[in-house]
């Protein structure tokens, strides 16, 4: 018996552009038909992410909706091919590639930030001696896939000691909190938004640079001042800022060699 017929949806998501058929061009469909429990289904490199099935006029043949888990495009496969192990979903990563090519991505740039001078972050990484101590890229993201698993994109790459290089045993998978609170260089023991011109993160990482609240607002008057990127957005906050600090906030900008840490400052 054929699952029960719906009336069909509309879908929308990341495009898809590896397949035939995305979300912009689904493919053609005689009958339309649903069924819930196959959602989550992973074939491969893909994953289906709709109960929606678009059949041929004999029922012979469908497509249901997948996302990959390597690079995250979302495109139609046929249902059959994923089944009998013919395809892997995905041709770009499940035939060029070893490790999805965000993950491949982010530890190319944890690489750089060892290596290359001129990268951004490079002072607080390679700089201060930070090394990336893996052959390769792909043999870093290979170990953390192999002792973690598959991750989904929204977890990020943490060393588990600060002060050790990217190597075996001191890299995992973690959520951005988690590699927030995790950080080495800074001190700020709670973050209010009207304290300050930018966003929590922004002002983490000009705290992790060395610079104080002054010359954070100093750099936010700056922005404004020459029309950077979301300055009018900047300019409101400076206009609502509310500038003096109560006394229970401790911010230090990071300070090489200090081991003052949130939990410590105020002691």
């Amino acid at each position: 018996m054929k699952d029960l017929q719906l009336r069909p949806i509309t879908l929308f998501g990341s495009r898809g552009h590896r397949g035939r058929y995305n979300l912009e061009l689904p493919p053609p469909a005689a009958h339309i038909s649903y069924k819930q429990e196959m959602v989550g289904n992973q074939y491969g490199w893909v994953r289906i992410i709709s109960p929606e099935k678009r059949w041929n006029m004999n029922w012979s043949s469908c497509y249901v909706l997948t996302e990959c888990s390597g690079c995250g495009a979302v495109q139609w496969q046929n249902l059959s091919n994923l089944q009998r192990g013919i395809s892997k979903g995905c041709q770009g990563c499940s035939q060029r590639r070893q490790i999805p090519a965000w993950l491949e991505k982010r530890l190319g740039s944890a690489k750089q930030r060892c290596e290359n001078p001129n990268a951004v972050g490079y002072n607080n990484y390679g700089g201060r001696g930070i090394r990336f101590d893996f052959p390769s890229v792909i043999k870093a993201g290979l170990f953390l896939i192999d002792e973690f698993g598959m991750p989904s994109r929204e977890m990020e790459i943490d060393r588990i000691d600060n002060e050790k290089n990217y190597t075996y045993g001191n890299v995992r998978f973690v959520t951005h909190s988690e590699n927030t609170a995790n950080r080495r260089c800074t001190v700020l023991t709670r973050f209010s938004q009207k304290y300050w011109p930018y966003v929590q993160n922004v002002v983490i990482t000009k705290l992790s640079r060395g610079l104080t609240r002054d010359e954070i607002i100093l750099s936010a008057e700056s922005t404004v001042s020459l029309k950077r990127k979301n300055w009018k957005i900047v300019s409101a906050r400076l206009d609502f800022m509310t500038y003096e600090m109560p006394e229970d906030i401790i911010v230090l900008p990071y300070r090489e060699g200090s081991s003052t840490t949130a939990a410590t400052a105020g002691q």
